[in-house]
């Protein structure tokens, strides 16, 4: 089997973390950070020309054994077919001394043209060439992914996470997978690698040390604990704007609307995970605040964001002072 590594890595998709991660493990290997800066060219496809592509990547490297080159998206400019062979064929040309990273920020492939049989030439070519070629599509873990991805993570670092406090901070964080590695190290080495990291750690420990996600703010409305909340609020309106944490919080009541639904129905968390598609972990917080509220208490809640909204829109109320009346009247 050979050692050889590959020539071109090829990445596409929209989670710029994990291009990042990839790119320092290349960087890594050609030696110390003044060695590897020294053998690493970054060009824009929107800008760099072939001639300068080819002329990085046939430069002999310098005390390294090979030659770095980033070349983010490559296909900016190529829009002909004459353009496209021209490329192709310089890729197939490289030395083995380059390592040249082809990041789009994209999918090259549309979920439709997928469906429809259509693959992007650029990466037909790259899962054709052989093992020449490095190809990854780096999709932003959402959901489901993003508790498995914190599992996963938690595991390569040498520690554990509860299925519970991984859908918690999933919850948290988002799409973010680079806030997430920084909690999840931080939560680690809370529990010293001792233990497994529990739900509570996550909820003591995440909310005011990091970018909150609206989610733990919608926790706090639905607990009705208005330091909280307000806490949260302020630290998000720092970074987030404010009218789409408003139609957050509009759809995380809905999640406990709908739940509620459920439960007068005499459904439990497993009928709210099936019937909403939610994780299971979710599920049961959903089930949980939907009996701290009465369907006509979330009926006026829902008339009341629908004034708010209304409100925004035409001017009469900003949103940050909209959201700052939201958070008091809910937690009162």
């Amino acid at each position: 089997m050979s050692d050889t590594p590959p020539t071109i890595y090829l990445l596409d998709g929209d989670d710029e973390y994990a291009f990042a991660e990839i790119v320092s493990k290349l960087e890594s290997k050609l030696g110390d950070p003044v060695t590897a800066d020294m053998n690493t060219t970054r060009l824009d496809g929107n800008n760099a020309s072939l001639e300068e592509f080819e002329a990085a990547a046939r430069s002999i490297p310098f005390l390294a054994p090979r030659r770095l080159v980033i070349f983010h998206k490559p296909t900016a400019r190529l829009n002909s077919a004459p353009q496209r062979e021209r490329f192709l064929k310089l890729l197939n040309d490289l030395p083995t001394m380059a390592a040249v990273v082809l990041i789009e920020p994209r999918n090259l492939t549309s979920d439709r043209e997928r469906r429809d049989g259509k693959v992007n030439w650029l990466e037909r070519w790259a899962t054709e060439a052989g093992k020449r070629v490095f190809y990854r599509h780096c999709t932003l873990p959402t959901g489901e992914a993003m508790v498995r991805w914190v599992v996963e993570r938690a595991k390569t670092a040498g520690g554990s996470f509860t299925p519970q406090a991984a859908a918690s901070l999933a919850g948290l964080v988002g799409d973010d997978p680079r806030l997430a590695d920084q909690e999840i190290h931080k939560l680690l080495a809370y529990v010293n690698y001792a233990r497994p990291v529990e739900a509570e750690d996550v909820e003591s420990l995440t909310p005011l040390s990091a970018r909150v996600g609206d989610f733990a703010l919608v926790n706090a409305l639905r607990a009705r604990d208005q330091r909280l909340a307000q806490s949260l609020l302020h630290r998000m309106l720092e970074e987030d704007d404010p009218i789409q944490l408003f139609h957050s919080i509009v759809s995380q009541f809905r999640d406990v609307l709908l739940a509620r639904e459920i439960v007068e129905a005499h459904g439990g968390p497993d009928d709210i995970a099936r019937q909403l598609k939610m994780h299971s972990y979710r599920a049961k917080m959903a089930y949980e605040h939907a009996q701290r509220f009465t369907m006509p208490e979330l009926e006026t809640i829902y008339h009341r964001l629908l004034e708010i909204d209304t409100g925004i829109k035409t001017g009469q109320v900003a949103g940050d002072l909209a959201l700052e009346m939201l958070v008091i009247e809910l937690t009162q």
